[in-house]
């Protein structure tokens, strides 16, 4: 699905563990995704958008998965309805003895909420009879489900401990693992193991393929996400440890947006995900990237490239995470002394020590992007390029055809008044938004210019408001104090009367809600687990959401930005 820049559309990026829906097991799941692919289709939204949807770790976070591959069954749909071979006494008894209610109210409680749903996908199993499917699939993605299983068949044997470089040696590769598995006493109880493992994975796919396959019938497009890291703990850096550097991490240096601790505020943002080893990647035909890529392809029309700035340098920490509080407080000179002389940097190289530099890292990136693009066939690329962008990323974009985000108050003249770029000025090739999960929710961030203007920085503060009523189109000396429909409505038509051939709106500005769902750079139980209060079905009948949910919908119409479909003569026409 090329990207055409003069069919615009209008989107809507919600987390699955965000939604509800009448029955869910307390987090989102692929029901409640086909209700919210109805909801777009309700109000001529184009492209539903969700964040990465692999397996995660002990951290929940969905850039920071346990492979590259496997699919989380956090967010399946584990009913009867959904598992036919799931048995329904013991679906009730479990729903019981679990105090279901308690365990939708408010965020996603995932120990909880992980122990239940895997309690009922072992029912299923158990109950499975066997599937001419499930030997296809087995069959069909050998080249990682394999080393997959057993990897989380040793994950459950160290009691859920993805760490595997410090388990014992019998365990930390395959290789090793397998012959261990041969002679193990247990063996046979061991390879049932393995065998569930994959059956979740039968059943995630199914699901998320009927997701596919739905939006497809409502003519709603899917965009996934594929983020530019692997966990450090991964099935992938244990089953092929040749591609990865794991005594190095991957993150993004200090920056004025993210200031959450003193470690980030002094050192930038260590994700602790392990660099790639390039010139293995390469040997063998990147062959993992573009495994990654098509199983995405599989489910998404589009998917979103999370820090793409990664594949042209990379800001690399010479510690894990892990050990970020021995840093935090210490100097450059403490740091250095600490490591053997070395500090954070960008590597292959810098953007800034030699002129050469610059062309260097753009060649090599646009190499490996050249490489995602032939993997994604037919689908569509974003990328995501906010941060610390270096000064040929965005033309490198343009030119590989692959649109970046267009975030109005991160785009202005600064080289000037700090003015916003006008709408008219921006570039068809891009996807305008207010904001990413990362971002302080729209409603927060318009209180927070208030309070500047009427707090201390006073007339910094005022110029700042300024800057944004004229961006809007609104009376520059005179701002509302609060958020409101009048206000919601010049912030809709800020992306959606740009020219960028996309604009999104996250489910919580598009309800002018509170709810914030990460904050980058620090480690709190709120990340990735807070949820809507009501099904979206809900919000379309509730006040002020209804008349916001109607409100988007006709000027999503009035900016042409509907979806259209063929109607059977080769003419495209509106959906509504």
């Amino acid at each position: 699905m090329a990207i055409d820049v003069d069919r615009k559309l209008a989107g809507l990026m919600v987390p699955v563990f965000a939604l509800r829906r009448t029955g869910d097991l307390g987090i989102g799941d692929t029901t409640a995704v086909k209700q919210a692919i109805d909801f777009c289709d309700r109000h001529a939204i184009g492209i539903l958008q969700v964040l990465p949807i692999n397996e995660t770790g002990g951290d929940n976070s969905p850039y920071n998965a346990i492979s590259s591959v496997a699919l989380d069954p956090v967010l399946l749909d584990v009913s009867p309805e959904a598992v036919p071979s799931l048995s329904l006494e013991f679906f009730d008894n479990c729903l019981i003895e679990h105090d279901i209610a308690k365990l939708r109210k408010d965020s996603v409680k995932y120990p909880q909420v992980k122990q239940l749903k895997l309690l009922l996908l072992r029912n299923a199993f158990d109950n499975f009879k066997g599937d001419p499917e499930f030997e296809k699939f087995k069959k069909e993605n050998q080249n990682w489900l394999e080393d997959y299983a057993l990897f989380r068949t040793l994950v459950a044997k160290h009691d859920g401990d993805t760490r595997w470089p410090i388990w014992e040696e019998e365990f930390q590769s395959p290789e090793k693992a397998k012959s261990w598995l041969e002679k193990s006493p247990q063996k046979e109880s061991l390879k049932k193991e393995c065998e569930f493992w994959s059956f979740v994975q039968f059943i995630a796919f199914q699901q998320w393929h009927a997701v596919r396959a739905y939006a497809d019938e409502k003519h709603i497009s899917l965009m996934g996400d594929i983020p530019f890291g692997i966990s450090r703990y991964s099935a992938d850096t244990w089953a092929q440890i040749q591609l990865f550097d794991i005594n190095r991490a991957g993150g993004a240096p200090p920056e004025p947006l993210f200031q959450g601790d003193e470690f980030t505020r002094n050192w930038g943002q260590n994700w602790g995900l392990p660099l790639y080893k390039w010139d293995e990647h390469e040997r063998e035909g990147f062959a993992w990237w573009r495994n990654r890529v098509q199983k995405v392809t599989n489910i998404f029309n589009y998917f979103r490239i999370d820090h793409v700035l990664g594949f042209y340098r990379i800001y690399t920490f010479p510690w894990i995470a892990e050990r970020n509080s021995e840093f935090a407080s210490l100097t450059k000179e403490e740091a250095k002394e600490k490591t053997g002389g070395e500090l954070p940097r960008f590597v292959p190289r810098d953007d800034y020590s030699e002129p050469e530099n610059l062309l260097l890292n753009q060649e090599e990136g646009e190499k490996l992007l050249k490489m995602i693009i032939s993997a994604a066939g037919t689908a569509g690329i974003v990328a995501e390029d906010l941060g610390v962008v270096p000064t040929y990323c965005r033309p490198s974009l343009t030119k590989l055809g692959i649109p970046g985000f267009i975030i109005p108050m991160f785009n202005r003249f600064y080289d000037g008044d700090q003015s916003y770029i006008p709408k008219e000025q921006i570039s068809k090739l891009k996807l305008a938004t207010w904001g990413t999960h990362d971002h302080v929710p729209l409603v927060t961030f318009y209180d927070q210019m208030v309070e500047r203007w009427h707090g201390p920085e006073g007339n910094d503060g005022w110029k700042e408001m300024q800057r944004l009523m004229h961006y809007l189109g609104l009376d520059e000396n005179n701002p509302p104090t609060r958020m409101d429909l009048h206000l919601l409505k010049a912030f809709f038509a800020g992306v959606l009367d740009t020219p960028c051939w996309l604009a999104v709106f996250m489910i919580t500005d598009l309800l002018a809600l509170k709810i914030r769902f990460n904050q980058p750079s620090m480690s709190d139980d709120s990340n990735w687990s807070q949820r809507l209060d009501f099904p979206l079905s809900d919000y379309e009948k509730l006040e002020p959401y209804k008349l916001y949910i109607e409100t988007f919908a006709k000027m999503i119409k009035e900016s042409n930005r509907a979806p259209k479909v063929h109607d059977g003569h080769g003419s495209a026409v509106p959906l509504r």
